[in-house]
């Protein structure tokens, strides 16, 4: 699908240095916009377009949560966080990227997590390329 940001990531086409990590059919990438108290922040996503849960087959969804899964300890390493929180929003009012994928968010017991955060910071590019490299490196020593 030519108008998602994220089927060219998934494909290899672009910005391979944000993919913290690839299986055959999923991939990984920190987002833009996060929360100061909760960096490392990243989607975990199908490569092919899937745009709801229901619609995922059942063999790629049993491969996406284990990816979930594997981040989830991943971000505790990789930044400190004690846990993280799992989310993924499916066709919701207002919903704009319509590209099937789960948040893993690192959590800390002081970081004041809400999810309407007007706060959240813009992310720049290298960084979250840098974020990629740390998860990477945490994903190796597992």
């Amino acid at each position: 699908m030519s108008s998602c940001p994220f089927c060219p990531i998934g494909a290899g086409d672009v910005d391979s240095e944000l993919v913290a990590y690839r299986t055959a059919n999923v991939f990984v990438l920190p987002i833009p916009w996060q929360r100061a108290k909760n960096l490392g922040h990243c989607l975990v996503l199908p490569t092919a377009h899937v745009t709801s849960l229901d619609a995922v087959p059942g063999d790629l969804l049993a491969e996406l949560f284990d990816v979930v899964a594997q981040i989830t300890a991943a971000v505790r390493e990789a930044f400190g966080a004690p846990g993280s929180m799992v989310l993924q929003n499916d066709n919701i009012p207002g919903q704009t990227l319509f590209h099937l994928h789960v948040h893993v968010i690192p959590r800390s017991p002081d970081d004041g997590f809400i999810l309407a955060d007007p706060d959240k910071l813009e992310i720049p590019f290298e960084v979250r390329a840098q974020q990629a490299v740390q998860l990477r490196k945490a994903l190796t020593r597992r």
